[in-house]
């Protein structure tokens, strides 16, 4: 039976549909989902520009099939991301290999005589990090809206995805600390801070007596014209802006490196950890730093609504 002109056309533009990679509509709210693990790692290495890049063309192609057409993720990166053309077209041409390949052109035929952005999967790029990344922490969300702008504004949402979202236990940290494992120096950080809106509060630290009763842990100050003692001061905790999203593929991936991990010379030895949220943590950790501490319960603060943590 001979089939009519416009059931032909319905036809290839359905074939055509099944092909095409999805990007999102103009309408639609769009989200950039950030892994930790992965941040950090790329801001130790410099290439914080080509992975902000990764994370956008994911939440663009809001199919999950991992394919772009290229002048439809150029259209979605200007107009969603604020990229010159240019530039956008740049860092797709410096991340390739790495977080993408580019198929197909006019010359070479490939998909429908168009050029496609193939995006990497989240172990691939995990991988490409090599040892830098032995297990990817819980994601987080972040609006487009708040990852549009300029290099140092994106940077700085990268920066923020290594603390907990707001709402969420988190553990002391000194900028020290922060700068040897991000590679962003103190002065960097506050301008970070800044930026993405990244909240600070101050943590003490306390002890038991003979008694029971919990004490002040103090210290000797020595001024200009005399001494005092004062209350000691922890690493400040950090949270961002960013929301818990879903976990994802992370549990599958992060045991994909794991088995790469034991399966290293490069694989590292148990972390030292020096705060505990929990008295059943402290228990069951088997390398706890020499000065550990545990988070005192909100009742039982010496002083109302500040972070408090006890000498174990």
């Amino acid at each position: 039976m001979p089939t009519s002109t416009s059931t032909l056309g319905s036809s290839i533009r359905q074939a055509r549909g099944a092909c095409q990679v999805g990007v999102f509509s103009a309408g639609s709210s769009l989200f950039v989902k950030l892994y930790p693990g992965l941040s950090v790692a790329a801001l130790k290495a410099g290439l914080d520009k080509e992975l902000a890049l990764w994370y956008e063309l994911r939440a663009i192609n809001v199919t999950g099939s991992g394919r772009l057409l290229l002048n439809d993720a150029l259209a979605a990166l200007v107009s969603s991301f604020g990229y010159s053309q240019a530039t956008a077209y740049r860092l797709l041409k410096a991340g390739k290999g790495k977080f993408w390949d580019i198929r197909g052109s006019k010359l070479s035929g490939g998909f429908g005589g168009r050029s496609v952005v193939k995006i990497e999967g989240l172990y691939q790029v995990a991988a490409w990090f090599n040892t830098s990344v032995f297990r990817l922490g819980r994601p987080v969300e972040v609006s487009a809206r708040a990852f549009k702008g300029t290099r140092g504004n994106k940077t700085a949402q990268l920066y923020a995805s290594f603390f907990s979202p707001d709402g969420s236990r988190a553990k002391p940290i000194s900028r020290d600390s922060i700068e040897a494992a991000t590679g962003v120096l103190r002065r960097q950080q506050k301008r970070y801070d800044k930026v993405a809106g990244i909240k600070r509060v101050a943590n003490f630290a306390c002890y038991q007596d003979g008694k029971g009763k919990l004490r002040p842990l103090r210290h000797l100050v020595d001024g200009k014209s005399r001494q005092w003692l004062k209350d000691r001061r922890l690493g400040n905790t950090y949270h961002s802006r960013a929301l818990q999203a879903h976990k994802g593929m992370t549990k599958k991936v992060n045991a994909e490196l794991k088995h790469r991990c034991c399966n290293s010379d490069d694989a590292s030895g148990v972390l030292i950890k020096r705060f505990f949220l929990s008295a059943r943590s402290l228990v069951r950790s088997r390398v706890r730093h020499e000065e550990a501490f545990l988070l005192v319960n909100k009742r039982d603060r010496l002083i109302r609504g500040r972070m408090e943590w006890c000498l174990a």
